[in-house]
Parts: C-alpha cells; structure tokens; sequence
C-alpha cells in the first residue's frame, strides 16, 4: 500500500477503519477517528463541497470522469469532517486523526487557482496535542510559527475557547524530511509505525522523543 496526492478520501478512511481494529487490541486503545478532518467551519465545507460539485458535473461534461467517479468525489468532499465535528470524537484514552487542508488560499478567499491540499496527523490526550507534520522545520519552537497547518491552529483556538469542557496545556510537533507532494504517504507511514510496530506504545510521550520539539504560544 502506497498513498500519494491522488489518493481519495474513502481510501484513508479504508485505511484508518483497519488500524482502528488494529489498536483496538491494544490494553489502552486510542481511538482512532474514522474520518478525515477537512474544514474550518459548517460555512467552510458548504463552501469546498460546490467546488467539489461544480468539478464533478464538469469532469461528467467532458467525459473526464465517470458517473461512479464524479458521485465518489462528492462523497469524499461530504464526509469530511469540520474541526467541531472532530471535537465529539475526542476520549479521555487519547483519539489520533487524519487532517488535510489547503495551502494558499482557500476558497473562501475566493482563489483564482486551484490550491493543493497537505494532510497530516494529529494525536490528543490528557490536554496534550502531537501534530505529525511531514513538513515540520525541527528548529521552529513557536505555534505561530508553523506553517501549512491551520486546522491545528483552529482546533488549539476551539480547545482554549470557552465552548468546550475540554482543554490543552502542550502542543508538541514532530515530523520533517518532506521533499516535494509525499505528505500523504508520510504520514500513513507514520501512522502504521506507530500502530503496527510500535502498538501504541510512543502516542503521547513527545518529551525526549527524538525529532519532537514542544512549541509555544
């Protein structure tokens, strides 16, 4: 198995519903959300969900794309989760999670240009967030300096905001070594590692953990 920047929406939640049931014989199971987190906001998704549509009947129109395929890319854009979506999935055993978002502009700045998507993933427990980043520089110290990561940015906000019972006290960040579009397969590798290999066992001990950096904000 091998991901890449095609891969769709449906095959990470294949992928992620095989290594729910692979943690799940774990002693302390982390949950492991079945859907990838895609959007900021319910305004969001409606948004990134037309776009989809609109690309969709266009690829049917020029025979680009079949009715099967044209109705699979809707799908993947629907069943994406938003970042409060995410928050109900969270356990106290700790909850890993596949996120993605765009790059550049978004299309609720109105871009001119297609944008490309990085994916990337997220583990929380006890008040402490891992971010996997493929992308990560191991220099950066602060939040507000890593890049590319916004829907992180917006679940630290949600989890400090005062419409949650939940909170965060760390946010620690490892990952790097990214050249070109391989996020997608780093961070499956990455996911596999630490499930299939390691059963778990590293989720949530960053402290000492070679490549990891605790940032600030």
């Amino acid at each position: 198995m091998s991901f890449n920047r095609r891969t769709t929406t449906q095959q990470w939640m294949e992928f992620l519903k095989k290594m729910d049931e692979v943690s799940s014989t774990f002693q302390h199971s982390p949950k492991i959300c079945p859907k990838v987190t895609m959007f900021r906001s319910a305004v969001s998704k409606r948004l990134w969900v037309q776009v989809g549509k609109t690309e969709a009947a266009n690829g049917e129109e020029k025979g680009k794309m079949t009715s099967d395929e044209a109705a699979a890319l809707i799908a993947g854009w629907t069943q994406g989760l938003t970042i409060g979506g995410f928050l109900k999935s969270i356990q106290k055993s700790g909850v890993m999670a596949v996120f993605t978002n765009p790059l550049g502009n978004a299309v609720e700045q109105q871009a001119e240009k297609v944008v490309s998507w990085y994916t990337y993933v997220i583990y929380f427990q006890d008040g402490i967030l891992g971010v996997y980043d493929p992308n990560f520089a191991p220099d950066t110290t602060r939040f507000d300096a890593c890049r590319g990561v916004p829907l992180v940015k917006e679940l630290v906000k949600a989890l400090r905001g005062r419409g949650t019972n939940r909170r965060i006290t760390e946010v620690w960040f490892g990952g790097g070594g990214n050249r070109g579009t391989r996020c997608q397969e780093m961070t499956r590798k990455w996911i596999e590692y630490e499930l299939v290999i390691r059963r778990g066992e590293d989720l949530g001990k960053w402290d000492g953990r070679k490549g990891w950096v605790k940032v600030y904000y």
